[in-house]
């Protein structure tokens, strides 16, 4: 590291807290948030504001799907695409993640602890609290957070591993406290994978019916 950018670091570490406003906690130097600060970023993808429950957004998405469409042929695009792009390398944390939970771990169902139906009613549950007026954090880029996290994860504990199923908690609890991670699932999972554009077509037949 150059003179100037650790200058510049240790500026951003001295100025406190960015979030918060703390001079009393080391300040990260690369977020400029203290450690309480930092954690909520890591968990709710801002340092403000939490990622919300999504309970009643997530059963009005799932009524607005079964009146709005028939998902099978979405979601055989959707599994084959998922086939290929997951994979069980560490190297990769966003391949990583969806291995585990569209492929590797199953439900008490027998069931993946992910399918297509729980990613496409999740992040539309997302557009929804928007809908209804619920707030992210802008500058944190936080819906997209949101957004990505409901793409491939199941949100809040609503699906969990059969009983005995063994895998590494702590792998996958490090895995969830990457923002950058769901950042990437927006991009190459909500729009890459199509649930978007298939969001777009419920929110337009649901006009007219």
């Amino acid at each position: 590291m150059n003179e100037k950018r650790r200058e510049y670091f240790w500026r951003r570490a001295s100025t406190g807290c960015s979030c918060c406003g703390t001079m009393n906690q080391v300040v990260d130097p690369i977020s400029a948030l203290c450690p309480s600060c930092k954690r909520k970023l890591l968990i709710h993808g801002s340092p403000k504001i939490n990622k919300p429950k999504l309970k009643q957004e997530i059963e009005l998405a799932e009524i607005r799907i079964a009146l709005a469409c028939d998902i099978e042929k979405a979601e055989q695009a959707f599994d084959q695409f998922m086939r290929s792009f997951a994979s069980p390398s560490r190297g990769d944390h966003l391949r990583r993640l969806c291995w585990l939970h569209f492929i590797q771990l199953k439900a008490w169902d027998g069931k993946p602890l992910m399918r297509f139906r729980d990613a496409l009613a999740q992040s539309y549950a997302v557009t929804i609290h928007v809908e209804n007026g619920g707030m992210f954090d802008a500058r944190k880029r936080q819906f997209n957070y949101c957004i990505g996290r409901a793409s491939v994860s199941p949100w809040d504990k609503r699906r969990f591993s059969a009983k005995g199923t063994f895998y590494n908690y702590a792998e996958r609890r490090g895995l969830h406290m990457k923002p950058t991670l769901f950042h990437r699932a927006f991009n190459e999972i909500f729009i890459g994978a199509g649930l978007s554009r298939f969001i777009s077509q419920i929110t337009y037949k649901l006009k007219e019916i």
